[in-house]
Formats: structure tokens, C-alpha cells, sequence
């Protein structure tokens, strides 16, 4: 039997192009998203990330509040995604990773930020760690935003960072529902925004997780955040990813299996 080079070059390459096309369109699902900018129309003690970061990805730096529209994800390609508050909300980076802050923040204090880049991954940005989202205070600190233009079709994972010093509450809590009701809760998680005892440590190192996420028909998540018991909860950024279909991985292994599989006898 004759070995053909030829033909197993040709298969190797098509999988490396399936592959390769695979991981390319799953990337381009990713966005990430600051909870604060700086000037010319900046929040309150609030930093832009630079884009791209120092990891080559492009980030929507937001004032809370107002709704955006075609986020753009971390290759910088536009989306139908959009992001809005449906209460109340804060903002601010004083008392945050970097301590107290000015007005704007100086370069000085961002280089200050103190957080874990590596164990925080895309999330590990001085310029998006340092701002937050907080709840506005009062009797309900339940804060809820809303995640649009989601492919009602996919599922997303949520990696949300939040850090915050002195604070009432020493966790908060993120959850998401896949109804504007708040009704059906798909998934929640609570994360120490600081050390418990000694509220001077703020988290520079964890966050929460959020997967398999499934948006409601007209392809929304519907966010709430609050502080453990309550009080006054805080969100830094979060990095929103789909979540490859299992008809998707089974179409790439089948179509690596074919591209291997085929073999012709000379």
C-alpha cells in the first residue's frame, strides 16, 4: 500500500482550518466591559481602559446609568449587544483597588491599582479594575441592568470582578434571571469584594462565575447585584462569553473525524 503525503497534508491542513475557524468564531462571542470612563464624558472618579490593553483586547468602558447599544466585542468588531439600568445606580473608584482616588484619578494612583493580573486573566486590567458600579444606597440596594441582542439560541458565561474597601458588606451577591420579571433565576454566585475582619484588603485576585446562561426569547439576561445582607453591593467589570452549541463541538469533531477518516487505497 502506498503512503500518500500528498493527501494527508491536505487533511491535515483542513483540520487545522476547522479548528482554527472554530476557536476564531467563538472569540469573536467575547466582550468585555468596564464600569467606568474617564473624560471627555467621564463618570464620577472614573478611568477608560486603553484599547487594546496590554492583552491585545478592546474593551466598552461605561458610565452606569445610560443605555448602550452595539458594544463591540474584544477583537473591536461591533455586535447587537447593549447593556442598560433598570434602577438606580453608582459609580465611583474611591475606596476601590486603588484606595482613595482623586478627582479624576491621577496616572500615579492608577498604577497603584493593586490587583492580581494573572489570577483575574482578561479581567486583570489596572484602568477596568480600579472604577465600579455600586448600588445606589437606601432601603433596596438590589441594582439591575440589562443585557440585550444575546443570541436567544446560545448560552453565556459570566466572569464578573468586583472589589471594594470598607464596605458594609463583606460579599456581593450577582445573580442573573432570564426574565424582566426577576422571576426565573438562571444563575448565581457570591464574591468576598474584601478581606472579613479586615475591610482595609480589598479582593485583588477572585471572581465570580456565572455559565451556561440561557437569554430570555427576545435575547436578554437581566442582572441584579446586591451586597450579602443588603447593603450596598459592587461590580468592577465582567467578561461576557457564548458558549459554543454542543451541535456546534459535535459538528468540529465530526468534521475533524471525516477529514481523518478518509482514506483512499492505491
Amino acid at each position: 500500500m502506498k503512503v500518500n503525503v500528498f493527501g494527508r497534508v491536505a487533511r491535515c491542513l483542513a483540520a487545522t482550518a476547522i479548528v482554527a475557524g472554530m476557536a476564531m468564531s467563538a472569540q469573536a462571542q467575547t466582550l468585555l466591559v468596564d464600569f467606568g470612563r474617564g473624560a471627555p464624558d467621564s463618570s464620577f472618579r472614573g478611568v477608560t481602559v486603553p484599547n487594546p490593553d496590554a492583552n491585545g483586547h478592546t474593551w466598552n468602558s461605561l458610565v452606569p446609568g445610560p443605555f448602550y447599544g452595539g458594544l463591540v466585542d474584544w477583537s473591536g468588531a461591533p455586535t447587537t449587544i447593549g447593556l442598560g439600568y433598570t434602577t438606580g445606580v453608582g459609580t465611583d473608584s474611591y475606596n476601590g483597588p486603588a484606595g482613595p482616588t482623586s478627582i479624576p484619578p491621577t496616572a500615579a494612583e492608577i498604577a497603584a491599582t493593586d490587583i492580581d493580573a494573572a489570577a483575574l486573566g482578561s479581567l486583570g486590567v489596572k484602568e477596568a479594575a480600579i472604577d465600579f458600579a455600586a448600588s445606589p444606597g437606601g432601603l433596596n440596594n438590589n441594582t439591575r441592568f440589562e443585557i440585550s441582542g444575546l443570541n436567544p439560541a446560545n448560552k453565556y458565561t459570566l466572569t464578573i470582578y468586583g472589589a471594594h474597601e470598607f464596605s458594609d458588606d463583606d460579599s456581593t451577591v450577582y445573580s442573573a434571571y432570564g426574565d424582566a420579571g426577576y422571576t426565573t433565576l438562571l444563575g448565581s454566585a457570591s464574591l468576598l469584594i474584601q478581606t472579613p475582619g479586615s475591610p482595609w484588603l480589598h479582593n485583588r485576585d477572585k471572581v465570580a462565575k456565572l455559565s451556561n446562561l440561557m437569554p430570555s426569547a427576545t435575547g436578554s439576561l437581566y442582572m441584579n447585584f446586591v451586597g450579602a445582607n443588603g447593603n450596598q453591593g459592587y461590580l468592577n467589570s465582567f467578561q461576557l462569553s457564548a458558549v459554543p452549541e454542543p451541535s456546534s463541538l459535535l459538528l468540529l469533531v465530526s468534521s475533524v473525524g471525516l477529514v481523518f477518516g478518509v482514506r483512499r487505497r492505491s
